[in-house]
């Protein structure tokens, strides 16, 4: 925590996204208890918190009782998911989910027909037992749900997701304009002290450049991709009731019963 006499201005640390100066936004009680300061960049705008001390208590269960969307989020994923693979990289042959929780999504993308794999470092693989990250093998596509709110080295993270695929496949809430208090979005999340990094569009495009990708940014979806897309064809696939559309005359095999006789053997 911040020495007694410290100003918010003398701590400002440097923007975790692009290096460049932050200045102090606001504070709030994090986990109802611990006074916690927020600040913002000069240059893209992020906003992240002080150095988050408070995130082993926060993980104490990798997924808070507060999140309630949790099934209704997955099935939605699922579907927009599978509406961009198909629309827009057909050849895709195994897939990666980054910070997949208990594994919900991984089993939802195989029982569409899917080589999806697990991987989180808080919560335990329920769903997907089985179906863990394979390091020998390569990945052609990677998601990562509502992971990047909560990474504390963003950049680091980031980097490793770069180098299990090409192409990610991420959502995140980008912060609203004008930025509202920290009271007033409900995205802040400071009760249950797991999100601590907030993306603008200009964030998310630093983080392009610095990988090498392109970047195209939909509401809460975002792709960063080895080679340009057409946006039209995201627009398209990323809203839920076009992604059902596109998803209907190209069933996959479900992967289930392949699955089952697998793990079986």
């Amino acid at each position: 925590m911040a020495n007694q006499g410290s100003s918010p201005v003398d701590l400002a640390p440097v923007c975790r996204i692009c290096g460049q100066g932050t200045f102090f936004f606001d504070d709030t009680l994090v986990l109802r208890k611990y006074p916690v300061k927020y600040f913002r960049c000069k240059s893209c705008g992020f906003v992240q918190t002080e150095d988050p001390y408070w995130q082993s208590e926060a993980y104490s269960s990798a997924i808070t009782k507060q999140d309630v969307g949790i099934m209704q989020r997955n099935l939605a994923n699922a579907e927009v998911t599978s509406a961009v693979i198909r629309t827009l990289y057909p050849s895709v042959k195994r897939a990666i989910d980054f910070g997949g929780g208990h594994g919900i999504f991984v089993r939802l993308m195989r029982d569409r027909g899917f080589s999806f794999d697990w991987f989180d470092s808080y919560a335990s693989n329920d769903y997907a037992r089985g179906f863990e990250l394979d390091r020998s093998t390569s990945y052609d596509f990677l998601t990562a749900f509502e992971v990047l709110e909560h990474l504390m080295n963003p950049l680091d993270e980031i980097s490793a997701m770069m180098k299990l695929a090409p192409h990610i496949f991420v959502t995140t809430l980008l912060l609203p304009e004008p930025i509202p208090k920290l009271s007033d979005w409900w995205y802040f999340s400071p009760a249950t002290g797991q999100h601590i990094s907030f993306y603008t569009k200009a964030s998310l495009e630093v983080v392009a450049h610095r990988f090498g990708r392109h970047l195209l940014s939909q509401g809460p979806f975002h792709l960063f991709t080895t080679e340009p897309k057409k946006s039209i064809f995201f627009r398209m696939a990323t809203r839920e009731k076009v992604a059902r559309l596109l998803n209907w005359p190209r069933r996959n095999q479900s992967l289930t019963e392949s699955d089952h006789d697998l793990l079986s053997s």
